[in-house]
């Protein structure tokens, strides 16, 4: 009988240090989050995130961009770059989160999100303390950390877009791109979870008329889900862009006075300086809330 509880008590404390081990070391949050999200493909979601992660290290800020758009991940293609590695080989535990971090255009530190849909974007809990411990160590270096999520919400991406301290959602004035981020948003509200959304019109022929669909998907919004969203700026449909990506360079870079890129400075502005006391005051880290998210979904 002794034997038995001896054997007992060396099995509890044996999963007791397992579940130590599992647990993820959470390091000292410095950077902002941001997820960027589409309702839809092909409105220059991942052309704006990455213009406006260059237009923050203009500025002097340490800025990590993520491609979570796993497998079909544009961030490499728009810069010209080739990665030598990417987010599959640190969810696959194959490199750590720090050595999978490329270079691109003045410096930018990012991770691309590789191409070949051979890897699925899915964290099971075996995976998890590994990813969550790489991940906590790159926030606490960085001053921003910008998410190009994949376009639609995924089951599997919605915990990384609801962990960020804000959402921002790129669409244009086309009625159809409108109610692709009317759905976007439907989908998230439908979470229950109190979220900051921030809605920018990109290929806007003018100020006007970037403002006027950002009206009429917030009067939707606010009429049909009772959520609010704020508007966080438009980018003209300027032929500088387009030609940017034929050349494989950031337009910011190609052309830095032109109209798109003076409005991808202003929309960095305006997402990030007033956000600096809210970051302050937030309760949980994003590894904290993402932590939560998929051991709620486990």
């Amino acid at each position: 009988m002794q034997m038995n509880r001896f054997d007992q008590a060396a099995t509890l404390r044996a999963k007791m240090k397992k579940r130590q081990r599992d647990l993820p070391i959470v390091f000292e949050q410095k950077a902002k989050t941001l997820a960027v999200i589409s309702g839809k493909g092909g409105v220059g979601k991942s052309n704006i995130t990455l213009n406006m992660a260059l237009a923050l290290q203009d500025k002097g800020k340490k800025v990590l961009l993520i491609d979570l758009d796993i497998g079909m991940g544009n961030i490499d293609i728009l810069m010209g770059n080739s990665s030598s590695a990417t987010i599959i080989d640190v969810l696959t535990e194959r490199k750590p989160f720090m050595q999978s971090i490329s270079t691109g255009p003045k410096g930018l530190r990012y991770i691309s999100g590789g191409t070949g849909l051979d890897v699925m974007f899915q964290l099971d809990q075996e995976k998890w303390p590994f990813f969550a411990n790489e991940l906590s160590h790159a926030l606490s270096q960085f001053d921003y950390v910008l998410f190009d999520m994949g376009a639609g919400l995924s089951k599997d991406q919605l915990p990384f877009i609801l962990s960020a301290e804000d959402i921002l959602i790129i669409t244009t004035p086309e009625p159809t791109a409108i109610m692709d981020a009317y759905s976007a948003v439907k989908h998230l509200a439908l979470t229950g979870n109190q979220l900051s959304m921030k809605v920018a019109v990109n290929r806007c022929r003018g100020q006007k008329e970037g403002l006027d669909a950002f009206t009429r998907l917030s009067r939707t919004i606010q009429m049909f889900l009772g959520e609010a969203v704020q508007f966080a700026g438009s980018v003209p449909d300027d032929v500088i862009v387009s030609e940017a990506v034929v050349e494989q360079v950031p337009f910011l870079l190609k052309s830095p006075q032109a109209k798109a890129s003076r409005s991808v400075r202003l929309l960095a502005n305006a997402l990030f300086e007033r956000e600096e006391t809210r970051h302050k005051e937030e309760k949980q880290t994003f590894i904290e809330k993402l932590s939560s998210f998929l051991m709620r979904r486990a």
